[in-house]
C-alpha cells in the first residue's frame, strides 16, 4: 500500500516512553511502536506515532476503574531492515510489553517477523499491504489494511460490475502493483472476462511504448496497479494517443499528486483506497472529531495507528488478557473489533475476513467519495 516517502542512537535504543498520569497500583497495558522517527521516512513514522498516542490519550481519558491504563514506548527503526531487527529486539526486551505496532514498510516488517513470533507477541501491522506478510503462516501477525491481492479482486469486481467489457491492467516491476494486477486478471477471468495486462519498467519506464502496448488491446477500461509517483505519466500518454475510455486506479493513486499533476488526464478516474469516508462511518465519528479537534487533519497513517491501539485494547478487555500469548489468542479468535478504520475479525494468518476498500472519483480536481466495494456494517454507503 503506502510505499512512498515514509532520536539519536541512545534514545533510539532505549525507546521513548510516553508517561501517563495514573495512580499507583493501577493495572497497565504497555504497547510498543516501531517505525521511522528520523531519516527520510520520519514524516510518516511520526504520523503513525501521533495516531497511536492520540488513541492512548483518548482511552486513558475515558478509562473506567476496571480498565487498564495504556502506556506506549516508541522505537526508531529508520525504516531499514537492519534497524528493524535491532529495534524489534529492544521493544521485546521489556517483559511488560504486551503488543507491538509496526513497522511502516514491507522490507522492515518482513525482516523482523521471526523476532515477534519467537516472543509470542501480537504484531499489529498498520500500513503494509504486501501479500508476503501473512503468507508465512505466523499466527501472531494481524494486518489492518487490505492486502494487495484482495485489492486486485475488489478492483476487478468494481470494473466489471460498472460495465467494463475489455479491461486492461497496467503495472510495473515494483514491490507494489504486480500482486494487485495478477489478482485483477484472475478475478476478471472468474467473472468470465479475459483481462489484458502490461508490465513496464520501474527504473527506465517508456510510457509512450507502454501506451501503445495498452491501446493495441483495444481496452474500454485501463486499470493502474501501482503508485502515481512512478507511473502517473502514463495517464497523459494514453490520452495523447486518443484513449477516451475509463481509468481506474489502485490505492497508489489515492494521492494529492494525482489531482495536482494529472487533473485533466485523470478527470472522472475512479481510485480505490483503504481510507474510509468518515461521514459515512457513524461508529468512527466521535474518534475522528476528537482527533481533529486536538491534532488537526487525520492522515491515513495516523488513522491506522489509532485503530491498532483500539484493536489491542478491545481484545485485551474482552478476554481479560494478562500476558502476550493470551492477547494473541484474543485478537486472533475474537471479533468483530470496531475501530476507526473498520470492523475486524481475523483469519488464521492475520488478514481480516471480508476485506473491503473504498472508491473515490476524481471530479474537478478533487476526490469525491463514491461507494465502498461491498456493503458492510461499518460504512453506510
Amino acid at each position: 500500500m503506502i510505499r512512498s516517502a515514509f532520536l539519536g542512537a541512545l534514545g533510539s535504543a532505549a525507546g521513548a516512553t510516553q508517561v501517563a498520569q495514573i495512580q499507583p497500583f493501577t493495572a497497565t497495558l504497555r504497547l510498543a511502536v516501531v517505525c521511522p522517527q528520523s531519516g527520510e521516512d520520519r514524516a510518516f513514522g511520526q504520523q503513525l506515532v501521533a495516531g497511536v498516542r492520540a488513541a492512548v490519550d483518548y482511552a486513558n481519558d475515558q478509562r473506567s476503574s476496571f480498565d487498564r491504563a495504556l502506556l506506549v514506548d516508541t522505537y526508531d527503526d529508520h525504516n531499514t531492515a537492519a534497524d528493524a531487527m535491532v529495534q524489534s529486539q529492544f521493544a521485546l526486551g521489556n517483559p511488560d510489553t504486551m503488543a507491538v505496532i509496526g513497522h511502516l514498510s514491507a522490507g522492515a516488517t518482513l525482516t523482523a517477523l521471526q523476532n515477534y513470533a519467537n516472543a509470542q507477541i501480537a504484531l499489529v501491522v498498520p500500513t503494509v499491504t504486501d501479500d508476503r506478510l501473512t503468507a508465512r503462516g505466523y499466527r501472531n501477525v494481524f494486518r489492518l489494511p487490505t492486502k494487495d491481492s484482495s485489492e486486485g479482486n475488489l478492483l476487478a469486481d468494481y470494473a466489471v460490475k460498472t460495465g467494463a467489457k475489455a479491461p486492461h491492467v497496467v503495472t510495473q516491476d515494483a514491490d507494489y502493483g504486480p500482486s494487485v494486477a495478477q489478482a485483477f486478471v484472475r478475478r476478471a477471468g472468474a467473472l468470465h472476462l479475459a483481462a489484458g495486462s502490461t508490465t513496464c519498467s520501474l527504473d527506465k519506464p517508456d510510457f509512450a511504448k507502454a501506451a501503445g502496448d495498452v491501446l493495441a488491446a483495444s481496452p474500454d477500461c485501463v486499470v493502474f496497479a501501482g503508485n502515481v509517483a512512478d507511473m502517473g505519466d502514463l495517464l497523459p500518454a494514453l490520452r495523447a494517443r486518443g484513449y477516451a475510455g475509463r481509468f481506474v486506479g489502485s490505492q497508489g493513486f489515492f494521492d494529492a499528486q494525482t489531482v495536482r499533476q494529472y487533473a485533466k488526464a485523470a478527470d472522472e478516474m475512479v481510485v480505490s483506497s483503504n481510507v474510509p469516508y468518515y461521514p459515512m462511518a457513524p461508529t468512527a465519528q466521535r474518534y475522528v472529531t476528537d482527533y481533529q479537534a486536538r491534532h488537526g487533519a487525520l492522515t491515513p497513517v495516523a488513522a491506522y495507528g489509532y485503530a491498532a491501539v483500539q484493536l489491542i485494547q478491545l481484545a485485551q478487555r474482552r478476554a481479560n488478557a494478562t500476558n502476550r500469548l493470551t492477547l494473541v489468542r484474543a485478537i486472533g479468535t475474537g471479533g468483530p473489533y470496531d475501530t476507526i478504520t473498520g470492523s475486524y475479525t481475523f483469519g488464521p494468518y492475520g488478514d481480516a475476513f471480508d476485506p473491503n476498500c473504498y472508491f473515490y472519483r476524481i471530479k474537478d480536481g478533487k476526490f469525491a467519495y463514491e461507494r465502498q466495494a461491498h456493503p458492510s456494517g461499518f460504512s453506510l454507503k
